[in-house]
């Protein structure tokens, strides 16, 4: 994913979070109101950031493989 994206993708999470905690009434009470399209992106980030994060997992679990390996061979 480019930087792009990503950076596209917060600030039209932050413009949906903006608009999401404005009050419908003109009160000084906030509702939070979420949109489909909100709740869609937010599902999208949530799984990419799910992905990442297996990904991350995964790379730590063979730098700590290889590192264990390393000290194996060096005593």
């Amino acid at each position: 994913m480019s930087r792009s994206n990503r950076r596209e993708d917060v600030l039209s999470l932050q413009l949906g979070l903006e608009r999401a905690w404005q009050p419908r009434d003109g009160s000084n009470v906030t509702y939070l109101h979420t949109s489909r399209a909100a709740v869609n992106l937010n599902h999208r980030l949530l799984a990419r950031l799910e992905a990442e994060n297996a990904q991350l997992r995964g790379s730590a679990v063979e730098l700590l493989l290889q590192i264990q390996a390393l000290r194996d061979g060096a005593t």
